[in-house]
């Protein structure tokens, strides 16, 4: 059960015919606009009706989400959490905090994506035992075909992007909490013509990221835009090295595509994902985000041809093997089993 199509937030394409298993969706159009007392009726109804013996609930941010709580505590049904959360994605104030362990106590398992997501839902109170890392997954083998298909034409798409033939590359939003004033003032120390900033997305900072290289003549960064997930390849296949520079990321799905397409990494360790998929200077780099020093040495070390990016990459493929959702669903059946067996 989805509770809506998409997000305000988002601008992906929704592909409903590559949806190959049963559901419904309870409100048209965003999440924003979902309104929470119609969205309550609606869920205990439909549950109602389902009457299932397992609810797998993704979260405890929105109604819904207690709403099914509720539901499954009032029938005794067995509840799973799926939690992406981590102690480091945002501030935590102590009142929220208490609210979530009240969940969390009350849930029979959780299925998180990482580490950390595990230590945090332990930290509100659920037993480790009880917590399986069923990973981020995405779909690997997209990427890996795709941007590998785009690589064998790499010189064209480099001249039809009119971007240099070695190139650093961030994908996402352009929100504060991105970091990415943060990334283009340590890529403009760098200095160098030989090497591009591709920086693919759009979001809320939007014209002031664009605004701020105009300002402070960053040359040789690029701004293509959005684009949708069929397009990402051909940005990914013309880079060298992906960037992540996130103050606050719950995981950083994007950093699964970029070792997909066989990518070294760069990531600020406050990302979700920077325990489970980094291994110093063997697929990629951590770094503080507070710290431009920090990244503007790794990025000039790489610049200077001190490592080898090929040999990474192809670390970052062997790594990103492991996280497929194969066996992220392997994952969840167990979890279903655990609970249904009642044990303590």
């Amino acid at each position: 059960m989805y509770i809506a199509e998409t997000e305000t937030s988002r601008e992906w394409n929704i592909e409903k015919n590559n949806i190959k298993f049963p559901y419904e969706i309870m409100f048209k159009g965003a999440l924003d606009y979902s309104g929470s007392l119609k969205s309550i009726i609606k869920t205990w109804r439909r549950l109602n009706s389902l009457n299932p013996d397992v609810i797998i609930i993704s979260g405890y941010a929105h109604v819904t989400c207690w709403a099914g709580f509720l539901w499954a505590k009032s029938y005794r049904k067995k509840v799973i959490l799926w939690s992406a959360s981590n102690q480091h994605d945002r501030d935590r104030s102590f009142l929220k905090e208490k609210l979530k362990g009240f969940f969390v106590k009350r849930c029979d398992a959780a299925n998180v994506y990482g580490k950390r997501s595990k230590d945090y839902v332990a930290k509100l109170g659920m037993n480790p035992n009880k917590i399986l890392i069923k990973g981020n997954v995405t779909d690997n083998f997209f990427y890996y075909t795709k941007t590998m298909e785009a690589r064998t034409v790499k010189v064209a798409l480099c001249k039809q992007f009119n971007v240099p033939s070695h190139n650093f590359v961030y994908i996402g939003r352009f929100s504060t909490e991105k970091n990415l004033l943060f990334l283009l003032n340590a890529y403009a120390e760098l200095d160098t013509d030989d090497w591009g900033l591709i920086l693919v997305g759009n979001g809320p900072l939007g014209k002031d990221i664009a605004s701020y290289i105009r300002r402070h003549a960053i040359e040789n960064v690029f701004l293509p835009g959005f684009k949708q997930k069929e397009e990402i390849p051909q940005y990914l296949a013309v880079s060298d090295v992906f960037v992540l520079p996130s103050i606050s990321e719950t995981w950083g799905l994007v950093i699964n595509e970029a070792m997909a397409s066989s990518l070294p990494v760069l990531i600020s360790n406050r990302c979700g994902c920077y325990p489970d998929l980094i291994k110093e200077g063997v697929n990629g780099f951590s770094f503080d985000p507070f710290n431009q020093r920090e990244l503007f040495t790794i990025m000039k070390e790489i610049v200077n041809g001190k490592h080898d990016l090929i040999k990474m990459g192809r670390a970052s493929l062997e790594i990103i093997k492991e996280y497929n959702p194969e066996k992220a669903a392997k994952i969840i059946v167990e979890t279903i089993r655990f609970v249904l067996s009642d044990h303590k």
